[in-house]
């Protein structure tokens, strides 16, 4: 989410859905599954941010994993396509904030040797499922395709992407011709955002 236009939380929407599995076609990858916690069967989960807020409200993660003739969690060195991916649904029992990462309790996840076979599995939320961002609040899957504009009306491009700077969030805006602008995300710069029309203004050139 971003606040005030200060980032607070970025991830990488999924586009794989298989019907059959009444999947969302739209789940949002908030975090990474670690080690085991504890001795029933919690799992650790490290955010794709540092404000696990939607993994820590919601009450149902899918889990992705490879798919396997025998069921077993494949491993490859190499990062998966989001379109060889199975997704289960679990229902969070339990979840809570500890230190950088959410420790949390899935349904039929009781032994610790049972929740070491998810280590490395990712964690997704359906976007339908967020909470209601307040007014200057912005999730960055919500500015990812945003056609963005200045102040005289000029198209300067679409945003591709959202960045971390650290002291402030970045959008990376490209043009029809492949070209990068990079639009600090603050209100000196950015004047109105409307994600429902998927549309930024902003007060910037293209030749900044």
């Amino acid at each position: 989410m971003i606040r005030s236009r200060t980032f607070v939380f970025g991830f990488m929407i999924c586009p794989f859905w298989t019907p059959s599995m009444n999947v969302p076609d739209d789940l949002v990858e908030l975090g990474r599954i670690g080690e085991p916690y504890g001795l029933k069967g919690w799992i650790n989960v490290l955010p794709s941010s540092e404000e696990p807020d939607v993994l820590l409200k919601s009450k149902q993660w899918w889990v992705s994993r490879l798919p396997s003739s025998e069921g077993a969690v494949v491993r490859r060195a190499a990062q998966p396509k989001f379109e060889d991916l199975v997704f289960e649904p679990f229902r969070v029992l339990q979840s809570k904030p500890h230190s950088s990462r959410i420790v949390a309790h899935l349904e039929g996840i009781e032994q610790p040797e049972l929740a070491a076979q998810f280590k490395g599995r990712r964690v997704y939320v359906s976007r339908a499922r967020f909470p209601a961002p307040t007014e200057g609040e912005y999730y960055w899957v919500d500015l990812v395709g945003c056609l963005v504009t200045n102040l005289e009306g000029r198209v300067l491009g679409t945003v591709a992407q959202v960045v971390d700077h650290g002291a402030h969030p970045i959008l990376s805006v490209k043009s029809d011709a492949e070209q990068e602008m990079l639009i600090p995300f603050v209100a000196a710069y950015v004047v109105n955002v409307d994600t429902q029309a998927k549309q930024i203004q902003a007060d910037w050139q293209e030749d900044y």
